[in-house]
Order: C-alpha cells, then structure tokens, then sequence
C-alpha cells in the first residue's frame, strides 16, 4: 500500500471525525411575535419576529433561513433571507422574517387568519474548519421550526399606492 495516499486520506478523516465529535447544541427558536405591518390593495405585510436562545459556551453564527408561510391552508409565500445576527455564547437574539400576501379582491379577509410560519435555519458551529465545511457545502447544521397561530390582517395601516407620475417637476411657462 503506498503510504504517501494512506496518510492525507487518514488526516482528513481524522479532522472530518473530531469536526463531528465535538457537540453544540442547536439554537432554540420560539415566535415572539406575528404582526400585519403595512396593507395596500394588493396585499399586506406580515413580519414574524423570532427569537433565537444559545446555550452553548461558544458563539453561533445564522446564516440563513428558509421559510414559508401558509395561511388558512394555502401557500402564500415562500422565502430565503439571511439571519443577519450571530447568537453570543449562553445568550439570546431576536431576528425577523417578513412574508408579503397578496390579497385577491383587494380587501384582506376580516379577522384573525390562521397562519403556519415553518424553515430551517442554517447556523455555524465554532471553530474555522467547521466554516470552511459549511462553506463547503460538507456541513450545514441546521435546526427545523413551525410556528402556528393567528393574525389579523386587516388590522394592519392601509398605505394608499399612487401611480408614478410622468413629470413631477413643474415648468413655468
């Protein structure tokens, strides 16, 4: 057997098994709050606040979060956003995710709507090799959620949409 291809693929294996051995626990997340926001006649703005709990000794970068929102039974939006926080060690952070609806008729259907929040949030580990694994594509720790419950969207302010105008400065003449 050569030796010279036995020892790198022995190496790797090694850092692939201790990046994998040591634990971190995931990230809790719980719904702090689902809020309309913004309505026109088109449709309405939902922001989802969520917060984010660390009980680890180490830091955790989010990176991603990919979700989707069904409202009484039906898809309405689907989305990718960054998580734009990092979670310090034994400590908790708040993020948002916001989700459009259109509303077909122009006018949101009155009451409370039932809603299901569900993704997966994608975060880091510590330490540079499990970064440049994630990087990688090679490991990608992940925590699922889903959230349910009601919000109102016609409770949120109505903006009135004007079409733009062809020349807004005016000319004497």
């Amino acid at each position: 057997m050569n030796r010279r291809v036995t020892r790198p693929a022995v190496l790797l294996s090694a850092c692939l098994f201790l990046a994998g051995c040591t634990t971190y626990s995931d990230p809790k997340l719980s719904l702090a709050e689902a809020k309309a926001t913004e309505r026109t006649p088109d449709g309405t703005a939902v922001l989802f606040t969520i917060d984010a709990k660390n009980d680890n000794d180490e830091p955790l970068p989010l990176r991603e979060v990919q979700y989707r929102l069904e409202l009484n039974g039906q898809t309405v939006f689907s989305g990718v956003r960054s998580a734009e926080a990092t979670l310090r060690r034994r400590g908790a952070q708040q993020f948002t995710l916001p989700a459009s609806v259109q509303i077909a008729g122009g006018s949101a259907p009155s009451g409370p709507s039932r809603y299901v929040l569900s993704g997966v949030l994608y975060y880091i580990t510590p330490g540079q090799l499990a970064e440049t694994l994630f990087d990688a594509g090679v490991r990608t720790p992940s925590v699922g959620f889903r959230f349910d419950g009601e919000v109102d969207l016609s409770s949120a302010p109505f903006t009135a949409t004007t079409p733009a105008t062809k020349n807004s400065s005016t000319q004497a003449e």
